[in-house]
């Protein structure tokens, strides 16, 4: 069955051209005009990637996000003309696993897609298990964080970044290595800040003063340490 795709924006020119580019790669596409026609569909179809705009009449892009991350773990893309780093933070937080800024270059739009299905389809036997570390444990088969016994609510691509991390203790890794490694993609213009703004949510919901962080270390000019 060919990978099928939602794909929600108000703007009939964009549904024209998202419809062109992905059935030309060969995937199905279902469109919606709003969010909750997007959540709509959601319900009716099996759905392999969500792709929304955030400015929609009804339900806006967040709010449908936040709606389908509740019930699933179906990975979700952000694609919108909003640009800066709050925006890209508020995607996040909504529970989107990327976030691309309209206009886009076709070739990059192709490959976040695959990059991103292929995350979803990938089966890795070597997630199984726990991962320890302090007071934090990252169960891999329940897919669920704990903190001094306490479960933290975390999103698919906090889970994911968290699991790299910590598959990497005392280890210091880029943002690019990140990107590479959890996104599955290569450095493409300010995907960087992607990165950044996720390190900061984890930090949130992990460290007791973000600011002096206990887990998640910058180390200036180099990337990020997980302990050590």
């Amino acid at each position: 069955m060919k990978p099928r795709i939602l794909f929600a924006d108000d703007d009939p020119e964009i549904h024209k051209l998202i419809a062109l580019v992905l059935q030309d790669e060969a995937y199905e596409i279902i469109t919606a005009d709003n969010g909750l026609q997007a959540t709509e569909i959601w319900r009716s179809y099996p759905i392999h990637l969500v792709i929304l705009d955030i400015n929609m009449p009804v339900m806006d892009g967040l709010e449908a996000c936040r709606w389908i991350r509740k019930r699933s773990d179906v990975p979700i893309m952000m694609l919108t003309a909003l640009d800066n780093e709050q925006d890209i933070v508020n995607g996040l937080e909504a529970g989107a696993d990327d976030y691309i800024v309209k206009p886009f270059r076709h070739s990059e739009f192709i490959a976040r897609i695959e990059a991103i299905l292929r995350r979803s389809y990938r089966q890795d036997k070597s997630d199984n298990g726990r991962l320890f570390y302090d007071k934090l444990l990252l169960d891999m088969d329940a897919r669920l964080l704990q903190l001094k016994g306490k479960t933290i609510q975390i999103s698919p691509l906090e889970f994911r970044l968290l699991r790299y991390l910590m598959g990497n203790i005392g280890v210091v890794v880029s943002k690019e290595e990140l990107l590479q490694n959890v996104w599955g993609y290569e450095v493409i213009a300010n995907d960087l800040n992607l990165v950044e703004a996720t390190i900061r949510r984890l930090r949130k919901k992990l460290e007791m003063d973000p600011s002096r962080p206990h887990y998640i270390k910058t180390v200036w000019g180099a990337g990020y340490r997980f302990g050590g």
